[in-house]
């Protein structure tokens, strides 16, 4: 069983890398990654903004930066950084279009745990997290309506899921069924996808990193990263 695992570490400028190793006492190949994937190339006004506090200092934000933003396309709404609603909305552009490649039709829900919180970085109390300037979301996962009269289903959807059904990362990343796994499927791709899209989001944080078992962590940092894990098979 192969294991991938796409993570970026990038502290205080230093760059570390691990390579792919075989597990001791088994067939089965893991693969490590730690890598910077790069400093963004689309100019942001947020990428200016200091990141790191000084000993024994406080995050202070500023929430008058941020906007109200209620989505067209999905039923959810944040308080964000006027430029990372474009992001969310190319976002959802994006998952609309896997959605549909998926399930056969669009989610009506985004599920979240907030993109705005004043706070600094959990394992890193020295630097300020993104949601402390609205420039992140955490994403729980999504639902979908029943497949509307006429839309095509794809040949493996399981017929359960022509109902309204309900993706969760928390449950269905690393699926225990095969009932499971195609949630899963779905939400592998997605990560993927976003992944190759730089202008969409620019760092993701995923299970199985510590703290981000139940959702996807999306920002707009001014540099590239991924963190996340899964098993292909």
């Amino acid at each position: 069983m192969r294991f991938v695992i796409a993570a970026g570490l990038l502290a205080l400028g230093v760059l570390r890398a691990v390579h792919a190793q075989e597990t001791p006492g088994s067939d089965t190949e893991v693969s490590y990654f730690s890598f910077f994937d790069g400093w963004a190339t689309d100019p942001s006004t947020l990428d200016a903004t200091e990141r790191f506090l000084e000993p024994k200092t406080k995050v202070k934000c500023d929430p008058s930066t941020l906007v109200v933003y209620h989505s067209k396309q999905l039923r959810y709404g944040v308080l964000a950084h006027p430029e990372f609603v474009e992001r969310l909305q190319k976002f959802e552009g994006l998952l609309i279009e896997q959605s549909i490649a998926h399930y056969g039709r669009a989610p009506r829900r985004l599920l979240h745990k907030g993109a705005f919180s004043c706070r600094s970085q959990h394992a890193r109390k020295e630097r300020i997290s993104e949601h402390a300037l609205g420039n992140a979301i955490d994403v729980l996962g999504f639902e979908l309506g029943p497949l509307p009269r006429g839309a095509v289903a794809p040949a493996d959807m399981p017929r359960h899921m022509r109902r309204g059904t309900s993706v969760r990362v928390r449950l269905h990343w690393s699926p225990r069924t095969e009932r499971d796994a195609y949630h899963a499927r779905f939400l592998h791709a997605l990560t993927e996808s976003v992944r190759a899209r730089p202008d969409i989001f620019r760092g993701i944080v995923g299970p199985p990193r510590p703290r981000h078992h139940d959702h996807l962590h999306f920002d707009a940092a001014p540099w590239r990263y991924a963190m996340f894990g899964y098993d292909p098979s």
